[in-house]
C-alpha cells in the first residue's frame, strides 16, 4: 500500500514539474513574440481592422493583436480570463 502512494506521489511530482517547465518555456517564447510549443485551441479573428491570434494551452493563453496603423500587442496569461480583445469580439 505504501509503495502505491509513493508511486502516485512521484507521478504527480513529475506532472507538476513538466507543467512548470512547459509554462516557463512558453512564457519565454511569448516574450520573443513566438507561438507556444503546444496549442490546444487556436483562434484567428479580425477586430477593428487588425488581426487577433489566440493560442490556449494547458491552463494559460498566448494572444497577439496586430494593427497596421499601430504597434502590435502581445499577452500571456491564464486561460480562464478574457482579455480586452476577446471582450470586444463578444460584443460584436
Amino acid at each position: 500500500m505504501k509503495i502505491i502512494f509513493n508511486i502516485i506521489k512521484i507521478i504527480i511530482i513529475i506532472i507538476v514539474v513538466a507543467w512548470i517547465g512547459l509554462f516557463i518555456t512558453d512564457y519565454l517564447r511569448a516574450q520573443k513574440s513566438e507561438k507556444p510549443l503546444f496549442c490546444l485551441n487556436e483562434q484567428n479573428s479580425e477586430i477593428n481592422g487588425g488581426t487577433y491570434y489566440s493560442c490556449t494551452s494547458f491552463g494559460y493563453k498566448f494572444y497577439k493583436y496586430e494593427n497596421p496603423d499601430a504597434e502590435s500587442k502581445i499577452g500571456f496569461g491564464p486561460a480562464f480570463v478574457e482579455n480586452e480583445y476577446e471582450k470586444e469580439m463578444n460584443k460584436q
